[in-house]
């Protein structure tokens, strides 16, 4: 039994908890699942902050997957602000390494009331394709599907275990996106967890990214409302590819403590 330090974040409701002590990669994801299952605290996903290979970045979160997550990049950046002693008034400029992301994200923070609003730069949408009824938004970290009606819980984990067998990402998102409003499921396949999210930074910007192709050539403003809150994105839309996309989202730093594992 082991004793990993840990802190806990709200961002948009998608509550993240983030190891801070170095973990093995190849253990990462079944320590994660024994805290996700175990009932210990409640979160939504596990992150491991580590040691960034790129020395102008300040700290390297990894998902519990290798998935990228928006949110959990906006918390990473938070979080180092916060260590930094950040004081009202202020915007600075954290770059940080992310799983299932290129190079280094430069996320801007700023203290809000009663927490801080972030602004993370997302990984570049590989394409946009559309068959049987759904949108599929590939990106590096994770696939998401959009989906422009309304099903069953049931019936979404269903589709969603059928669609993620059939392709390689580590993460895929099924997005229910009608009337403004976006509920977010996402599986993890390392981990084996399907969370009903209360919110979904990746999963907003798939949704930003697919509006914008919608609206044509400029940088369309979407905000995504979802359960937890809204997440506001920016996707710079030419040519029928989208360019520069990113997402704005606030965060609240819940708790540190400390959680027993069996590694």
């Amino acid at each position: 039994m082991n004793i990993l330090p840990y802190v806990r974040f709200d961002p948009t409701g998608n509550i993240t908890a983030f190891i801070n002590t170095p973990v093995i990669r190849s253990l990462q994801p079944s320590v994660a699942a024994e805290i996700m299952t175990s009932g210990r605290f409640p979160c939504e996903q596990i992150g491991f902050l580590e040691s960034p290979a790129d020395s102008t970045a300040r700290v390297r979160l990894q998902m519990m997957g290798g998935e990228f997550c928006g949110n959990a990049a906006m918390s990473a950046a938070v979080y180092t602000a916060y260590l930094d002693g950040i004081k009202p008034g202020q915007s600075v400029t954290v770059p940080l390494e992310v799983s299932g992301a290129e190079g280094v994200l430069n996320c801007v923070v700023r203290p809000a009331a009663g927490g801080y609003e972030g602004t993370v730069p997302m990984p570049a949408v590989r394409a946009v394709d559309e068959r049987d009824g759904m949108v599929f938004v590939h990106t590096d970290g994770i696939l998401h599907i959009i989906l422009r009606e309304s099903i069953s819980a049931g019936d979404a984990e269903t589709l969603l275990r059928s669609l993620a067998r059939q392709v390689s990402a580590d993460a895929v998102g099924l997005l229910q996106w009608t009337n403004g409003f976006m509920i977010p499921l996402v599986l993890v396949k390392s981990t084996g967890t399907l969370v009903w999210e209360t919110g979904c930074g990746s999963g907003s910007a798939a949704v930003g990214a697919y509006e914008a192709l919608r609206a044509g050539n400029g940088v369309v403003r979407t905000d995504i409302r979802q359960p937890g809150g809204t997440i506001t994105v920016n996707a710079e839309s030419r040519g029928g590819h989208i360019g520069n996309i990113s997402i704005t989202g606030y965060v609240k730093l819940l708790e540190h403590g400390n959680v027993s594992v069996n590694i």
